[in-house]
C-alpha cells in the first residue's frame, strides 16, 4: 500500500468516524421521547427479575394467602372488601391533597 491510499483511508476513516458521531447524536435526540417507556420497560424488567429471585417468598407468600382464605373466607372477603374501599378512598382524596399541598408551597 503506498503512503497515497494510505492517507486516503485514514482520511476516510476519520469522516465515517465523525459521520457515525453525528448520527448517534441524532439518535439520542430522537429518543428523549421514548425514555419514559424505557424507563418503565426497565422497572418492569426489574420486578421480574426481582419476583424470579425470590421465587420462595412469593410462594410462601402465596400459599399464606391461600391458606388464610380457605380457613376464613368471610374475614378475608372482609379484609378484601376495606383494601378495595382504602384504594378508592385514597383516589379520590388524592386530587384534592395534592391541590392543597400545592396551595402551601
Amino acid at each position: 500500500m503506498n503512503p497515497a491510499e494510505h492517507t486516503d483511508l485514514a482520511a476516510r476513516r476519520e469522516q465515517l468516524r465523525l459521520r457515525s458521531a453525528q448520527l448517534r447524536e441524532q439518535l439520542a435526540g430522537r429518543t428523549q421521547v421514548m425514555r419514559p417507556a424505557f424507563r418503565a420497560a426497565d422497572q418492569v424488567r426489574g420486578g421480574v427479575q426481582h419476583l424470579r429471585e425470590n421465587r420462595a417468598l412469593m410462594l410462601l407468600a402465596g400459599a399464606a394467602v391461600a391458606g388464610a382464605v380457605l380457613a376464613r373466607p368471610r374475614a378475608a372477603v372482609n379484609l378484601g372488601l376495606r383494601a378495595w374501599s382504602g384504594w378508592q378512598l385514597f383516589r379520590r382524596l388524592r386530587p384534592v391533597v395534592n391541590t392543597f399541598m400545592r396551595q402551601l408551597m
